[in-house]
């Protein structure tokens, strides 16, 4: 194959690497921790979840009650009355209390207040870092949560949740339905109940805030932050890529005890430009809480989720695929389905899995036999001049060089032949 020339002009933008890595969360085990661990497993863990199990069913048949009374409008909506909605907050708040107790969350440090529905329709929480979060908040609240309709379907939980007012979410119908339900809400007059939402849709390390998804802020409404904080020990309670759901549950019902914090911030009236701008409205919220915590934040987002358990996948590291999408996406205008292919094509390059491209990994699937052009595309592509290439800086490369040359091409194509379309009906004339 013959060398492919650079054009001078040709050049990678120098994006700043992601400031951290959200969903890495790490426990330092030492001989004392590991014998805690297997104390606490022994002693606390089986009688924690029996206290839990015993605990929650008795409002299973309180539950199926409420269900079973709810009234129904025309639009298939179900709407409390106020003895049900005294009745369950009664029980969720005992329960909850009491659950959260047993799990050992025993002296929960509550600040703050609960904004009315009138006051603020959504009640945003973060950071969002553990699977206890919703646990946590709701016995501390008046507001339901937000979940899929096939969560009903689930033993003991299913019928707690249908009885707490809860916003469903057909995850079978279209994406609109999600807006219709939540306009529902907001326009009824029968409601009295906030919403809680985890507006960065995954759990994280913790240590910082990342991107907000704009759904909930599209409606211009005052919200409430609420932020949370828990465990000062990085990836107990947590469920990641490091953690099972399972060992998060192990992790913390095995130790004596798990710190917990819940502070109701002032209700954040959005600007006139920010009702009309959810993104604006949504990153001002962010900073809000963030700057409140102390925290940092990124742009980091579910996506960068979903990316990584692909790389895992393709038997690259999990970190390989952490591209803060966020950032690609708004000064690179590369979708999540572009990242995927993209990273199908990386893990096929490799011979050794280690998350990096080198200088003869390029070189061998390129085909080039001018070893100058490689190394000029390479040191192109290294923008951090490591002598190794990340999955991030090929993305960057891929948006920079060689997208600009497949559009320019596909659209002389077209040219050609809308021209040679006119030449052949001036012919026929």
């Amino acid at each position: 194959m013959s060398s492919v020339p650079l054009k001078n002009e040709r050049h990678v933008r120098r994006l700043p690497e992601p400031r951290c890595e959200p969903f890495y969360a790490a426990i330092q085990w030492t001989p004392l921790r590991y014998l805690q661990m297997i104390i606490g497993f022994i002693l606390l863990f089986p009688i924690r979840m029996l206290l839990v199990i015993v605990i929650m069913l008795p409002a299973v048949p309180i539950c199926k009650f409420v269900c079973m009374t709810l009234a129904v409008d025309e639009n298939g909506v179900s709407w409390h009355k106020p003895w049900q909605r005294r009745l369950v907050a009664s029980m969720r708040e005992f329960v909850g209390r009491t659950t959260l107790w047993c799990m050992g969350f025993m002296r929960p440090v509550i600040k703050g207040r609960q904004a009315s529905f009138k006051e603020a329709p959504f009640l945003m929480i973060g950071p969002h870092s553990s699977i206890f979060d919703t646990y946590a908040v709701g016995p501390h609240t008046t507001a339901c949560i937000m979940t899929l309709k096939s969560n009903f379907n689930y033993p003991l939980i299913g019928s707690i949740m249908r009885a707490q007012e809860t916003v469903v979410v057909d995850e079978k119908q279209k994406d609109g339905s999600v807006a219709d339900v939540l306009q529902t809400r907001l326009d009824s007059q029968e409601t009295e109940t906030p919403i809680l939402v985890f507006p960065e849709g995954a759990i994280h390390s913790g240590r910082g805030f990342i991107e907000f998804q704009q759904g909930t802020f599209k409606y211009g409404v005052p919200v409430q932050p609420v932020v949370i904080y828990m465990s000062k020990d990085p990836g107990w309670t947590i469920w990641s890529f490091h953690h099972s759901l399972l060992s998060a549950t192990v992790h913390t019902l095995s130790c004596l005890y798990t710190p917990l914090e819940l502070h109701f911030l002032p209700v954040y009236n959005p600007s006139e430009s920010e009702k009309a701008n959810a993104s604006l409205y949504s990153k001002n919220v962010r900073e809000y809480m963030a700057n409140y915590m102390g925290l940092p934040t990124s742009e980091h987002s579910r996506t960068d989720m979903h990316l990584m358990d692909t790389a895992m996948k393709l038997r690259l590291p999990y970190w390989a695929a952490n591209v803060e999408y966020g950032i690609l996406r708004d000064e690179l205008s590369l979708n999540s389905q572009c990242l995927k292919e993209l990273l199908k094509k990386f893990a096929s390059m490799k011979h050794q899995h280690d998350g990096y491209l080198t200088e003869e990994d390029f070189s061998t699937c390129l085909k080039w036999p001018v070893a100058e052009d490689v190394n000029k595309l390479f040191s192109l592509c290294d923008t951090q001049k490591r002598g190794k290439i990340s999955f991030r800086e090929y993305a960057i490369a891929y948006a920079d060089l060689l997208r600009p040359y497949m559009e320019d091409r596909v659209f002389v194509e077209r040219s050609f032949k809308f021209l040679c379309q006119a030449l052949d009906q001036d012919g026929d004339d």
